[in-house]
């Protein structure tokens, strides 16, 4: 009984349940306490927490469940066990001792086991009332009597009435009646099949053996039990057909004090039609409804990112916020100071805000199931992508405008071409390579979302679950973070390889210098930063804090280059040379400036380039000065020279002569109008390194670009070359190279060429 019982629940486990283990302890019904105590301490290593127990007699099962409570498998709360219909009678209306182990033991089992037949049945309830009126016929009783055996198996007379003169015979059919009922209907039918099916041709009839199994196993009809069906391979009832409840053991408040309980039975849940329903809630072992885990609990490590580690990422993150805000009211607060307008504010506040966004995507990284919930995860995971692209490429696209608009400068004004540098140009590389992220992560939100996923790392002997992680993952994944990694890191080195070039262009505060070095330092740590978290990746705080370090780092370099030199700039104060204008019958003219208000811009004083071809061109012109100093005096000092239109000169051969002379300021000799010619003297750097700002038409919103070229005792000298009447100019918005050929046709032939000699 029990191994037959025990090879259909593994048999039903395997069809219907193949992820469940099912493992099989033997024992005798006449198993002393020592070998009842081995085979529970065996089922109590298994770490199971559902048993089923096939036992009889009821003194051998209580024996049973006092050796499993000892074993610490019965009577938790925690542990269930369920029997086959050999138990409950005797837990039914019996006393136990209220905290007794027995007591403990029992309290919220349940018996599994075959039902003959519920109410609502036809056969059923028909049998019930045919039962009921053969147990109140006085007649059918003593017929009933007749049959019954007189002798017992001792050969004894046997008397039956203490059993049919009972008040409950027959009142109710009980757990057999009703398979024996359908049992011998079954046989009963299958006869009368043959019989009527038989061919009146071939003989009489005869029934044998084979043909009425044949016949059993065959039939089916609606019996007292239900359908009957049966397997023609064994011959045995199906148990898709039959009925099965579970029965649970609850206490009886009707029959339980404070010192004694005893317990009832309640059907729970029914089998019917291949199918269990749900009767009414089944208390457990701890007293409530709620179904006990199937396995014991387990010691998780979770790997989730431990609290000191959080708390240094959200630091850095805090600093990385509170630095970008900080330098934005910074930006808008000295607005109007010549050291930021000439940096360019929408670039300065673009830095910012990518900074910003970068810091920020530290928070999300910083959330796991351990403070949140899964999706509270999941949607984080959404968002990293999304804060760490978009400001990455605002930032670097901003550094790369800025370095790609002295590079345009400088090349067509090596060639003295005009070209227009807009805010549109400089904006089209940053729109650009956002929309490329912007496109890139929508796709990849929108068909394949980053969710939070746990990966069991480590499991135990019975699949449990012991190292799990969580991971921001994706089914496509690689191939959405390929086009944003070649995207960004690929604008990222374009950004270096412009810096580079522009390395030995000289601008002021020498915004070229730092941010060379910014992006040098960022390339750096993402070579080297990346390839270390993805190896870093099966270790949760390694990855934490190399992915937080990352992304410290880049904004903090970039911040402290693009800023910080500019704040210090700014703390300085600004000094100012003024050329002097010409003179006009004692009237001053001045030369057209530039507000500092209305100005903007870098201004470039430096270029390999420009530095050669303004050396050479000096070369010339002051051998030409030189060798022509005779006729230069003559026209000088002759008022009435080139039709009497020339007046007395406020300078001397002798001032001329210095000019060839290396001193500690530049001398500058400027031919202007015929009417008037002046010496002015400047200097090229004061003492106090700050460079000379030479203003220039503020109407025309432009700013004449000085080139910074070196003398023979080592100091800065400004020089300005105007050869063949063409002009650099810096715009305030934009940045444009014009080039222009000065004609004034009203007096061609009164105005020399106008040359300036930087000594």
């Amino acid at each position: 009984y029990g191994n037959a019982f025990a090879q259909g629940i593994q048999v039903a486990a395997q069809e219907m349940a193949p992820g469940m283990q099912v493992q099989t302890y033997s024992i005798s019904n006449n198993a002393d306490d020592a070998q009842i105590e081995r085979v529970i301490a065996s089922m109590a290593e298994s770490e199971f927490m559902y048993f089923f127990g096939i036992l009889y007699p009821d003194a051998f099962v209580d024996k049973v469940m006092t050796a499993a409570v000892n074993a610490g498998i019965a009577g938790t709360g925690k542990h269930t066990w369920l029997f086959s219909d050999s138990v409950g009678s005797g837990i039914i209306g019996r006393n136990f001792t209220v905290g007794s182990p027995l007591e403990r033991a029992y309290r919220g089992t349940g018996v599994l086991s075959a039902r003959g037949g519920i109410p609502g049945i036809k056969a059923f309830d028909a049998l019930v009332e045919g039962l009921r009126e053969l147990g109140e016929s006085e007649e059918d009783k003593e017929y009933l009597n007749s049959l019954l055996p007189k002798y017992n198996a001792l050969g004894e007379v046997t008397n039956h009435a203490d059993v049919t003169e009972s008040d409950s015979y027959l009142m109710n059919p009980g757990l057999v009646a009703p398979f024996l009922y359908d049992a011998v209907i079954s046989t009963g039918l299958a006869a009368c099949n043959l019989k009527m099916n038989h061919n009146t041709t071939a003989g009489s009839f005869a029934l044998n053996g084979g043909d009425h199994y044949n016949a059993i196993v065959n039939s089916t009809f609606e019996g007292s039990s239900g359908t009957i069906l049966f397997n023609s391979e064994t011959g045995t009832r199906n148990p898709k057909s039959a009925l099965f409840s579970l029965v649970n053991f609850v206490d009886d408040p009707d029959a339980s004090t404070s010192t004694v309980v005893q317990f009832k039975s309640q059907e729970t849940d029914l089998f019917e039609s291949g199918a269990w329903r749900s009767l009414k809630p089944f208390v457990f072992n701890s007293g409530n409804t709620i179904v006990p885990a199937d396995l014991p609990e387990t010691d998780v490590d979770r790997n989730y990112i431990p609290t000191g580690l959080r708390a240094v990422g959200l630091t850095l993150c805090g600093l990385i916020i509170i630095l970008s805000i900080g330098f934005t009211v910074w930006t808008k607060k000295k607005e109007k100071k010549y050291v930021v307008r000439a940096a360019q504010p929408i670039f300065l506040y673009i830095i910012t805000i990518g900074t910003l966004l970068m810091g920020c995507a530290i928070i999300p990284l910083s959330l796991d199931p351990g403070v949140v919930s899964i999706e509270g995860a999941s949607r984080a995971c959404v968002s990293i992508p999304w804060l760490l692209s978009c400001g990455f490429s605002m930032t670097f696209s901003a550094l790369f405008t800025k370095t790609h608009r002295i590079l345009t400068i400088m090349r067509n004004a090596a060639a003295f071409k005009r070209v227009k540098v807009t805010p549109l140009d400089v904006a089209k590389p940053m729109v650009f390579l956002l929309l490329i992220n912007i496109i890139t992560l929508a796709v990849w939100t929108a068909i394949d979302p980053v969710s939070s996923k746990t990966i069991v790392l480590e499991t135990n002997r019975l699949g449990q679950a012991t190292e799990t992680e969580n991971r921001c993952q994706s089914d496509h994944r690689g191939i959405f973070l390929a086009v944003l990694g070649i995207t960004n890191i690929g604008a990222l080195l374009v950004a270096f390889i412009e810096a580079y070039l522009a390395r030995n262009i000289a601008v002021e505060l020498s915004e070229s210098a730092y941010i060379m070095k910014a992006i040098g330092i960022i390339l750096l740590v993402c070579l080297m930063g990346i390839p270390v978290s993805i190896i870093a990746s099966d270790n949760t705080e390694a990855f934490y804090f190399i992915v937080v370090a990352i992304i410290f780092v880049v904004c903090i370099s970039i911040l402290c280059l693009i800023f910080v030199p500019k704040i210090r700039a700014s703390m300085k104060p600004r000094v100012k040379k003024h050329r002097g204008g010409l003179s006009t019958g004692g009237s001053e003219i001045s030369p057209t400036s530039l507000n500092e208000s209305e100005s903007s811009g870098i201004k470039i004083l430096s270029s390999p380039v420009a530095i050669a071809q303004l050396e050479e061109e000096n070369r010339k012109l002051k051998n030409l000065v030189t060798g022509s100093g005779q006729r230069l005096s003559s026209v000088l000092n002759d008022p009435e020279a080139d039709g009497g239109t020339r007046r007395p000169s406020h300078i001397s051969n002798d001032s001329i002569a210095e000019s060839d002379v290396v001193t500690e300021k530049e001398k500058r000799v400027t031919f202007g109008s015929p009417n008037s010619y002046e010496i002015e003297e400047m200097d090229a750097v004061d003492e106090e390194g700050v460079d000379i700002e030479e203003e220039g038409n503020a109407d025309d919103e432009e700013i004449h670009t000085a080139v910074t070229g070196v003398d023979e005792e080592g100091g800065d000298i400004e020089e300005e070359g105007n050869a063949d009447d063409e002009e650099i100019h810096t715009g305030v918005d934009g940045v444009e190279v014009e080039e222009e050929e000065r004609v004034d046709e009203e007096e061609n032939d009164k105005v020399d060429d106008q040359v300036q000699i930087g000594n």
